[in-house]
Parts: C-alpha cells; sequence; structure tokens
C-alpha cells in the first residue's frame, strides 16, 4: 500500500502531543476549504468534476488457464 502525506501527518501530530482522537478531525479540517471550492465550482459550472480515468498500467497479458500456469 502507498503511503500519503496524511501517514506522516500523524506521526507529526502525534510528536507534538495532540491526542489520537484528533488525528481525523485535523485531517478533514485541512480538507474542507478544498471540497467546498469543489462543490461551488461544480454548481457554478452545472458539472460533474471528475478526475481523468486513463488507464497508465501496462499492456493486458494473455488469459494463461489455471492448468497451464
Amino acid at each position: 500500500m502507498n503511503v500519503n502525506v496524511d501517514f506522516y501527518a500523524g506521526v507529526v501530530y502525534f510528536l507534538n502531543g495532540i491526542a489520537d482522537d484528533l488525528f481525523v478531525p485535523l485531517f478533514a479540517a485541512g480538507r474542507v476549504p478544498g471540497w467546498t471550492v469543489q462543490v461551488l465550482e461544480q454548481i457554478e459550472n452545472n458539472i460533474l468534476i471528475r478526475p481523468l480515468t486513463l488507464y497508465d498500467g501496462p499492456a493486458p497479458r494473455e488469459y494463461v488457464p489455471l492448468d497451464a500456469r
């Protein structure tokens, strides 16, 4: 599993003596402005904004039956 900045933010919160129960509220509080702006932009433009879902992985491989593996 890949970790993001919030994994390391939890360590910083812990080292600064912030109670474990406040980790999630701090996470959400830092994102509420971005979430709010995104919703306002969607309402203003009357469109649902979604991230691009272009697959950027390796090419598909041929299926190999179980007994041939």
